[in-house]
């Protein structure tokens, strides 16, 4: 699934956190109805998130050095 269909995933979880305790568990007058809700959306917007980002890669890691290595290597050139 692209990152792009997460990202709405995530936008309609957010929606629905409205929606859902304010509308259809409104009628619910114990704290665990809403409360509950939002633990479970909380997780599923965590997991989207770790979804979006997983293909996200550093710019150095992109170019096949790191800070380290191009470090390293101006230190040996040097001797």
């Amino acid at each position: 699934m692209s990152a792009r269909r997460w990202i709405w995933g995530v936008w309609i979880l957010v929606l629905s956190c409205y929606v859902v305790p304010y509308g259809l568990l409104g009628q619910v007058h114990a704290w665990y109805g809403s409360f509950l809700f939002w633990c479970v959306v909380g997780v599923l917007v965590i997991v989207a998130n770790i979804m979006i980002t997983r293909t996200f890669q550093s710019e150095d890691v992109v170019d096949g050095l790191s800070r380290n290595d191009e470090f390293h290597d101006d230190r040996e050139n040097r001797r």
